[in-house]
């Protein structure tokens, strides 16, 4: 990841932006920064769509959600997705203990090996690799052209089927008017990161939209994050930096008019590093690449029949990914190492058309219907157990020795769903989604919601939700696989939560929102290291967040949460581990001075339990404090920012995965060290 390489991609970006924003180069006005100029009625106003499918206020959705804008970003310094989610209350987002240290999210105490009880969508569409059901390896998401994250901490499959287990979570993209022109940035900061981006926005015939956005990620990542390993069974052990270096590039474009939208993703992996290493044994060889085309469209008409309004889509992925790992370090024949380069071809077609309904005074009809086809190719060479000499590397796809053969899956659904305004006071919200497996046979997961207007300044929202998760191929299928390996025989696993919900306004410019849950779920699927998935038995959970936010006045808006979950395995009674049992989070943006801002937040995780079984101690609490400064029209056009995440160098780590043949619980002891205290420096434009 050479100097050069980086600062080609700058010199490119920034000289392609120039060409583009000189004809339209304006002396702009200076302007507020655009989050202080909501109240806290029109912030609650915001519209969302991850409860039905349908617009609604944020307030009123007939679910536990949150939305954090593209303000919200920019005030807190945020540069990755992943740190979006340290604003939710619930929301625990750790390094992959088991993969590659990339990021996965712990919703109310629900995650397993591979995370893949949370759906995440790019515009509503899924993300999901079809190998671990969860999000693609060592995935990371750029901010400059999220306009919102939508989340919800909730059951969804009633809506999205599979996988919106604990929760779903909606990364939307800026449209044509919020980019509004030419935008372009650069940020630079510790341990050797690079950010780029560039926008632009164009119009054809006073009907066609077109946004573009490229966006470039670089960084060597923290080598202060050191650990020990202590391999008992190869008798293997050392220490050093955890890989978490990456470089890749998001680029998306989108075609839009009234009715139509036309979108192509391509996310490329270039290179990234793999954690701790495949092998719980560290790996400085070892690297992944990765590159995702997705193009969808999609159509929405509106009056097609006399209150009938028809929305459909289409899209297509393909996804490329091979990896490369030196599991252990040379040892008699295996003079180069212990080597194995598995790697994916992914494709996966999608078909939704859902008709939404009018016309029944108070009612709002939504039926849907679609298919989904997924095809995993995988390839793999090794050279262990490939039936030959050790040491010798061989094609091993296709044969008995691979990791996996080829998989296919078709699943098919229907949804049903009833908005029902009973009066002024009153919401019902029914709904009750059919999907059927080619492999799994039928399943059906219905929701309810009841919302009360009781009194003027108080909402109460009564929720009940099923859903399920199939499992995913690795689960299934792996096999000659040191970490990961399947098993033909599970069942999928299914959850019902119950909650209420208090949304109180005591005065105009507060908001207070209380949330308490409870769930049980069954057949939960989870493996251990080198051991087969299976399904574990029973989860039951409970608990509460509370939220406050408060807009001081025009300048100053403080947010805060605690969250506090109890989630026990349902025959044994044990803690599910490595879930904070508690959480607090609050922030404050505040405009000190004409067009100066500063954002700050301060996240405290504690209370995480070990394994049953796990001789080690609780891993430690932390609490880890992040600002951000930002100018705006620092010169015309253009804004400066700085910002430092965790600035007291907080020695915050998460848990390392829990080995029961170990002798001291661990082949990583110490547990992952998170970064350390680092600096970033940004300039941006923005051209009309």
């Amino acid at each position: 990841m050479g100097i050069n390489k980086k600062y080609n991609k700058l010199f490119i970006v920034a000289w392609t932006a120039g060409l583009i924003s000189m004809p339209s180069f304006v002396w702009s006005d200076i302007l507020t920064d655009e989050l202080f100029e909501l109240s806290m009625e029109e912030l609650l106003d915001i519209e969302v769509e991850i409860a039905t499918g349908k617009p609604q206020k944020l307030s009123h959705v007939p679910a536990v959600a949150n939305v954090i804008t593209a303000a919200d970003i920019r005030a807190m310094g945020i540069t990755d997705f992943s740190q979006v989610l340290e604003m939710i209350p619930g929301v625990h987002v750790y390094p992959d203990p088991a993969g590659r240290l990339d990021s996965h999210f712990s919703i109310r105490g629900i995650h397993t090996a591979d995370n893949s009880q949370v759906l995440i969508l790019l515009d509503g569409r899924d993300l999901t690799d079809v190998n671990t059901g969860s999000s693609p390896e060592n995935f990371r998401m750029p901010v400059a052209n999220i306009s919102r994250v939508e989340v919800m901490r909730s059951p969804g499959s009633a809506l999205y089927g599979a996988d919106a287990f604990a929760g779903v979570i909606n990364i939307i993209s800026k449209d044509a008017s919020e980019i509004g022109g030419t935008n372009y940035g650069w940020r630079q900061g510790s341990f050797d990161t690079q950010d780029i981006w560039l926008q632009h926005t164009a119009k054809f015939n006073d009907k066609w939209d077109l946004a573009f956005n490229l966006e470039s990620s670089n960084s060597d990542g923290d080598r202060g994050r050191v650990v020990t390993y202590n391999d008992e069974i190869f008798g293997l052990s050392g220490n050093g930096p955890l890989e978490t270096h990456y470089d890749y590039s998001n680029t998306q474009v989108s075609l839009s008019n009234q009715e139509w939208t036309f979108r192509l993703w391509n996310w490329n992996l270039d290179e990234a590093g793999n954690g701790q290493g495949g092998a719980q044994v560290l790996d400085p060889a070892g690297k992944d690449k990765s590159e995702i085309y997705l193009f969808d469209i999609q159509n929405e008409k509106h009056d097609v029949l006399p209150g009938w309004d028809i929305d459909s889509r289409l899209s297509y992925e393909v996804k490329n990914f091979d990896a490369h790992f030196v599991l252990y370090p040379p040892v008699g024949a295996f003079v180069d190492g212990v080597i194995g380069d598995p790697g994916i071809t992914q494709r996966k077609g999608t078909l939704a058309i859902n008709a939404d309904y009018s016309e029944f005074a108070g009612h709002r009809l939504l039926v849907g219907l679609g298919s989904k086809w997924v095809l995993v190719d995988p390839h793999e060479t090794k050279n262990f157990n490939t039936g030959g000499a050790p040491g010798v590397l061989v094609d091993v796809t296709g044969s008995s020795f691979a990791f996996e053969t080829r998989q296919s899956r078709t699943v098919n659904h229907l949804l049903l769903q009833d908005e029902w305004s009973v009066n002024d006071d009153w919401a019902l919200t029914a709904g009750v989604r059919y999907d059927d497996y080619s492999d799994f046979g039928g399943t059906t997961n219905p929701r309810v919601a009841i919302v009360w207007k009781g009194r003027p300044k108080l909402t109460t929202k009564l929720l009940y939700g099923r859903a399920f998760r199939a499992p995913s191929f690795s689960e299934l299928y792996f096999k000659n696989n040191p970490a990961a390996v399947g098993n033909p025989n599970l069942t999928s696993e299914s959850i019902d939560t119950y909650e209420i919900v208090f949304d109180y306004r005591p005065v105009r410019e507060v908001n207070l929102v209380l949330s308490l849950f409870s769930y049980r779920i069954d057949d939960l699927i989870d493996r251990e290291f080198g051991v087969p998935a299976k399904n574990t038995g029973s989860q039951k959970g409970s608990g509460f967040e509370f939220e406050a936010n408060w807009h001081v006045n025009s300048r100053l808006q403080l947010r805060s949460f605690y969250a506090f979950q109890n989630a026990e395995d349902g025959t044994t009674a044990a803690d599910v581990p490595n879930a904070p049992q508690q959480q607090f989070y609050a922030s404050t943006h505040w405009g000190f001075l004409p067009q100066w801002s500063l954002g700050s937040q301060v996240k405290w995780i504690a209370d995480r339990k070990r394994a049953s079984g796990d001789p080690r101690a609780e891993t430690p609490d932390y609490t880890v404090v992040d600002f951000t400064i930002r100018r705006r029209q620092l010169l015309p056009n253009m804004d400066f920012a700085f910002s430092a995440r965790n600035l007291f160098d907080e020695d915050a780590r998460e848990p390392s995965t829990y080995d029961p043949s170990h002798s001291q619980g661990a082949t990583i002891l110490g547990d992952y060290p998170l970064a350390g205290r680092s600096f970033y420096g940004e300039v941006s434009f923005e051209f009309e």
